[in-house]
């Protein structure tokens, strides 16, 4: 069997990509991103993979964009409790949706903040023919020093398949992607160091931003699992 093709929506520096790709199972063929650094981060290190720079115009009529699995951690900002109560961006659940609906991949793995905005990401999904579990999972469960909590949904179109699977150590590669977390206090320690190094507040604004990849491919590991 092939590797799973991933289309990565709000891609940021590709953090749920990196971590898909870390089961050896999924291999990303596109990514929508429209921020200018995190692009750059993306061309780097997925230097063949084709890019759009506004969800709302994606996708293009030019090309075949069909993919396995589509991926996306809609931007958190109006849903974070960090935000106070700002609505300091647009709710972009709607076009990510609409992207799902154009393409509909057998496989779609969303991820954002609160239970209550990936419940209604649920009930579209559900709405759009896709079985569509939700559950929370913090980066302190893969063996992180902090919490990090976030809820993710996999919806899914083969209804003969069943997740999410026990998050407990129920998957086998469980200790190793445990065992693949290290050095995160000493990370954490230098994030925040001022060392000169150019453009570092968009460093630190991307990583603020991006997936823990272990998480993701912890995901990623449920859905190679549960389809065997």
């Amino acid at each position: 069997m092939g590797k799973l093709t991933v289309g990565s929506l709000f891609a940021g520096i590709g953090g749920i990509d990196l971590g898909l790709e870390m089961t050896g199972g999924f291999e990303t063929v596109w990514q929508v991103e429209k921020d200018e650094y995190a692009t750059q981060v993306l061309e780097k290190h997925w230097p063949g993979v084709r890019r759009w720079g506004d969800v709302r115009t994606f996708p293009p009529k030019c090309a075949d964009w069909q993919c396995d699995l589509i991926t996306g951690g809609f931007p958190c900002q109006p849903f974070s409790t960090a935000s106070a109560g700002r609505r300091v961006a647009i709710d972009l659940w709607p076009e990510m949706l609409r992207v799902v609906r154009d393409l509909h991949p057998p496989l779609v793995v969303a991820e954002n903040v609160t239970k209550a905005v990936i419940e209604r990401a649920a009930d579209d999904l559900e709405n759009a023919g896709y079985t569509a579990p939700y559950f929370p999972i913090g980066a302190d469960e893969i063996g992180a020093d902090h919490p990090r909590h976030r809820w993710w949904v996999c919806a899914y179109t083969d209804h003969e398949i069943q997740l999410p699977l026990p998050v407990n150590a129920e998957v086998a590669c469980v200790q190793a992607i445990r065992d693949g977390v290290w050095g995160w206090a000493r990370f954490a320690e230098r994030c925040r160091v001022s060392d000169g190094i150019s453009h570092r507040t968009h460093r630190l604004r991307c990583l603020g931003n991006a997936v823990v990849p272990q998480v993701a491919q912890f995901v990623g590991e449920m859905i190679l699992a549960a389809r065997k």
